[in-house]
């Protein structure tokens, strides 16, 4: 739910045994000697920390015996909510009933117990059928590998995307000289400026659409509403439904969509990253309408609420499910616009509200549209640089004089943070793009590409199928 810079993120409690009181214990000892009764202090000390250490363990149990029991659903989302409070990255959002993960919230398992839980869990569940279960199992290895990485394990670039993101093979990267030819023909290759570094000159020309400061609110407001009416035209949104956007400082992101549950979610803008016109309009559509929030909302809406999916309740970071999540998202704004219709509204609304001039919008994306096709080697670049084969500043050269980045400090921070979560806005969109474009042409309903994502939201693990 994290829009990284470079492309501008509740379980019923289990039945236990009673636990006999303090009071119940110091009862006993009453008839006992005084001389003893220091001794009895620390046996009585040492039963109740075992006592706490047990009632522990049995907190994040699951139990094998049956897939369809309400009682597993609810462990695998408290042991969601137990590696959000160890790790807060680790969880984009839980809005099921908080009675099921207030004794979670208060005391948190360790780490250990967590990993060990959800390895059990999942060796419990793999063999059998069903998406649900399929579904389970793999949540719950991501569970497992990030518990495991905080604890010091390390995994290959490669590893972390198959573990996390079920990601089998990251495809090598293409020859980019031909879109770098491009782009540099677009920014005027031929006249006197052509010497300087081709990021450079990219910078110097993207900044001619960074929208001022103050008119931003103005701008994302506005693009936000024209990709929520465009959503509306093909998707019945849930009653109530809403949006609020807010500005923040000193993030990893871009952009980050919080779910709130209720059919609500916040968008925060990282106002310390510059935003241009065009990117502001694909946070619009990749945040809000039809990305993350409609998302988010049918989910609820169509799964969570009427109980076919209520593991859904809660969306771990660092999963299949975020892989889906987000890759649907970053195929948003091609849904909501076509790219006439794209610079169409950028030209007569977005950049006079911005104060800007649409003299050169075309331009703009059609350079754009070929940086974009970049990310392939950007998406190499964070490999070689997450796996140790480029130190930070030969990683920030790399995204400069191969993918135009002028400056990726803010990116390789991002990086440092996130880790491999960036397979899930490069590759993830392209296997959701691509996973939506057969199914469309499978329907027969009219409805296309929007039929299509309504399809992955009723069953999002289809796309590894």
């Amino acid at each position: 739910m994290r829009s990284s810079p470079c492309n501008d993120r509740r379980s019923q409690h289990s039945q236990r045994a009673p636990v006999r009181s303090l009071a119940r214990l110091r009862k006993r000892t009453r008839p006992f000697c005084v001389f003893v009764r220091p001794i009895l202090w620390i046996v009585l000390r040492i039963q109740l920390i075992l006592l706490t250490l047990l009632q522990s363990c049995d907190r994040i149990a699951i139990d094998p015996p049956n897939i369809s029991s309400d009682g597993q659903i609810r462990e695998y989302l408290r042991l969601a909510v137990g590696l959000g409070e160890r790790d807060p990255d680790a969880l984009d959002y839980y809005y099921g009933p908080e009675e099921w993960v207030a004794d979670i919230r208060r005391t948190p398992p360790t780490l250990f117990m967590i990993r060990k839980a959800a390895r059990d869990a999942a060796a419990h569940l793999e063999g059998g059928a069903g998406d649900h279960r399929e579904f389970l199992v793999r949540q719950l290895r991501a569970i497992e590998a990030r518990a495991d990485l905080l604890l010091g394990g390390r995994r290959s670039f490669s590893e972390e995307a198959r573990v996390f993101f079920g990601i089998a093979e990251i495809p090598p990267g293409s020859d980019t000289a031909p879109l770098l030819q491009s782009i540099d023909a677009l920014l005027g290759g031929n006249n006197k400026h052509a010497e300087r570094p081709l990021a450079a000159r990219y910078a110097v020309f993207d900044s001619r659409f960074t929208i001022p400061a103050e008119r931003l609110p103005q701008v994302m407001s506005r693009a936000l509403e024209e990709c929520r009416v465009r959503t509306a035209m093909h998707l019945e949104l849930p009653p109530g439904e809403k949006v609020s956007l807010e500005y923040v400082h000193n993030k990893a992101w871009s952009a980050y969509s919080s779910y709130r549950g209720n059919y609500l979610s916040v968008i925060e803008v990282n106002t310390d990253l510059a935003l241009t016109v065009d990117r502001a309009l694909s946070l619009a559509c990749h945040e809000g309408y039809p990305g993350h929030h409609v998302f988010n909302s049918l989910t609820e809406q169509r799964l969570v609420r009427t109980k076919l999916r209520p593991a859904l309740a809660a969306q771990l970071t660092f999963s299949p499910q975020s892989l889906v999540s987000e890759g649907a998202a970053s195929v948003a704004p091609e849904l909501a616009f076509s790219q006439e219709e794209r610079v169409l509204f950028e030209k007569k609304v977005l950049f006079p509200l911005a104060g800007l001039s649409s003299e050169e919008a075309d331009r703009d994306l059609k350079v754009n549209g070929l940086i974009d096709a970049l990310h392939p080697t950007e998406l190499g670049i964070a490999r070689r640089y997450l796996d140790g084969e480029l130190e930070f500043v030969r990683a920030a050269e790399a995204f400069r004089d191969e993918v135009t980045m002028p400056d990726a400090e803010a990116t390789l921070r991002y990086l440092n943070q996130y880790r491999s979560y960036v397979v899930t806005y490069t590759l993830g969109r392209d296997l959701v793009r691509s996973w939506l474009e057969r199914r469309a042409h499978k329907r027969n309903d009219g409805k296309g590409m929007w039929g299509a994502l309504e399809d992955l939201i009723a069953r999002p693990e289809a796309l590894f199928h």
